[in-house]
C-alpha cells in the first residue's frame, strides 16, 4: 500500500463523519494491528490478553431486537458489508434453531443496563457499566488457547441512525477479535473520538490481516510481528 492520502468519506457515511484515509504504509498497518488485536479495554474479562483471539469457524450471528425501533435489517446490512468486503470472514445470521457465536441485542436506551445484567449477570454487568459507553458495548469470551467462543453485542436503537451505525460497526469489529481501542490512531473506527458509521479502509485491512490464515489463534505478539511484512504485502 502506498503512502497515506485522503479522500471524502464514502457514500452512505453518516452526516459530518470525518474523511477516511484510503492508503497506508507498512508502519501504519503494523503499529495499528499490534495495538488493536492485542489487549482489551474491558471487552473481554479474564485470561491473558497478549495473544491473538478470533473465530476459527463459520460465525453464527443471532439478532435479538426488543427496542421500539426495529433495526434488525439495518444490522444485517452492516454484517453483509463485513462479509462482502472481507471475504475471509465466514459469517451468517441464524435463527433460534442454531446455536449462536455472536448475539446482537438491539435495545432501547432505558433497557440498556437491565439487558446487560440479564445476559451477563449483575456483577459482570456492573463492571461493564462503570467503564463502557452507555450506547453500546461488547463482551467476548475465549478459551485458554485464544479461540473466541462467544460475543455478546449490546446496541441502543432509539438514539438515531448515525449513533446506531457507529455502534454497529465499532462493536462488530470488537466481536470479530479487534478488542482494543486506539484513540491516537486517526484512521480506525476503534478510535473512540471518531464517529464512523461504515467499514473504514483501515479497519477492513485490520480484519484482512487478523483473518489471514497465517495468523493463527493464540499467536503471541512476537510471532505475529514476524509475519506482518509478508501479510501486508499481500493486502489488496
Amino acid at each position: 500500500m502506498a503512502a497515506s492520502r485522503m479522500r471524502p468519506a464514502p457514500v452512505g457515511a453518516p452526516s459530518g463523519a470525518p474523511r477516511e484515509y484510503t492508503a497506508f504504509d507498512e508502519a501504519d498497518l503494523t503499529s495499528g494491528f499490534l495495538r488493536l488485536a492485542f489487549g482489551s479495554d474491558m471487552q473481554r474479562l479474564g485470561g491473558s490478553d497478549d495473544r491473538i483471539h478470533k473465530f476459527d469457524h463459520r460465525i453464527a450471528f443471532r439478532i435479538s431486537s426488543s427496542g421500539h425501533v426495529d433495526r434488525s435489517e439495518m444490522y444485517k446490512r452492516v454484517l453483509d458489508d463485513f462479509i462482502v468486503r472481507v471475504p475471509r470472514i465466514d459469517a451468517a445470521v441464524v435463527d433460534t434453531s442454531t446455536a449462536p457465536d455472536v448475539i446482537v441485542r438491539l435495545v432501547d436506551a432505558k433497557d440498556f443496563v437491565s439487558a446487560l445484567a440479564a445476559a451477563l449477570g449483575d456483577s459482570t454487568a456492573s463492571a461493564f457499566i462503570n467503564q463502557t459507553n452507555p450506547r453500546c458495548t461488547t463482551r467476548s469470551r475465549a478459551d485458554e488457547l485464544g479461540h473466541l467462543l462467544r460475543a455478546d453485542i449490546f446496541i441502543v436503537v432509539d438514539r438515531g441512525t448515525d449513533i446506531f451505525l457507529d455502534c454497529a460497526y465499532h462493536e462488530t469489529l470488537h466481536a470479530l477479535g479487534l478488542m482494543n481501542h486506539a484513540d491516537d490512531i486517526p484512521w480506525t473506527t476503534l478510535n473512540q473520538r471518531r464517529s464512523v458509521g461504515y467499514l473504514s479502509v483501515y479497519d477492513r485491512a485490520m480484519l484482512q490481516m487478523l483473518y489471514d490464515p497465517k495468523i493463527r489463534v493464540g499467536m503471541s505478539r512476537f510471532d505475529v510481528q514476524m509475519l506482518l511484512p509478508q501479510i501486508i504485502q499481500g493486502l489488496d
